[in-house]
C-alpha cells in the first residue's frame, strides 16, 4: 500500500520500497541500464550517495558544478560535460529547492538520457507549479532518520514507465 500510494501521491504509477536512498538510486540506474564506463552526471554539492549510486553499476560520476544562487545543479554544466558516453543526470534537491527541470528534461530528451530526481530533501516541493519528484524519470526519496519524512531508515524509488519500474524491481531483487 504505500509504494501505491507515495508514487500516486507524485502522479507515479509504481512505487518500490528500498532499505535506503542509496539503493533507491543504484536500482534506478540499473534499471536504465547504466553499466560499465557509461557516466552518470551528477553535481558537486551532494552526499557521496549519489556518486557512489553510479560507482556501484560500474559507471563513472562526472561531477559537474553547481548554481551559486540555487546550490543545485547547474544546467550549463551539465551541457558541458554531457560525451556520448552519458547516460544519466541525477539533479539532487537541495534543502526543499529542486533543480532546474525543465531544461535537464529537454536534455535528457535530446541526448536519450534518464533522469533520476533524487528528492531526499524535498518531498512534496514544487517546481513551477508541480510536485518534485513527479518530473524525471525516476524519483529517488530516502527515509533516513535526517530527511524530512523518516522512519529511521529506508527508501522508495518512484516512475510511471511500466519496462523501468520492472526492471527496477528486478535490480532491488537481484543486488541488495
Amino acid at each position: 500500500r504505500l509504494e501505491h500510494e507515495f508514487a500516486e501521491r507524485f502522479g507515479h504509477s509504481w512505487g518500490i520500497a528500498h532499505c535506503n536512498g542509496t539503493a533507491t538510486m543504484q536500482t534506478a540506474l540499473m534499471a536504465a541500464g547504466v553499466g560499465i564506463g557509461d557516466e552518470v552526471i551528477v553535481p558537486a554539492f551532494t552526499v557521496f550517495s549519489t556518486p557512489a549510486a553510479a560507482l556501484h553499476c560500474n559507471a563513472v560520476p562526472v561531477i559537474v558544478d553547481v548554481d551559486p544562487d540555487t546550490w543545485t545543479i547547474s544546467v550549463d554544466a551539465i551541457r558541458n560535460h554531457l560525451t556520448p558516453r552519458t547516460r544519466a543526470i541525477i539533479p539532487v534537491s537541495i534543502c526543499g529547492l529542486p533543480a532546474d527541470l525543465d531544461p535537464i528534461m529537454e536534455l535528457a530528451k535530446e541526448h536519450d538520457l534518464v533522469v533520476l530526481e533524487d528528492n531526499a530533501q524535498c518531498v512534496l516541493g514544487e517546481y513551477k507549479g508541480r510536485v518534485a519528484g513527479a518530473i524525471g524519470h525516476f524519483s529517488s526519496f530516502s527515509f533516513q532518520s535526517s530527511k524530512t519524512v523518516t522512519c529511521g531508515d529506508g527508501g522508495i524509488l518512484i516512475c510511471s514507465d511500466e519496462t523501468l519500474a520492472l526492471a527496477a524491481r528486478k535490480a532491488a531483487t537481484v543486488s541488495f
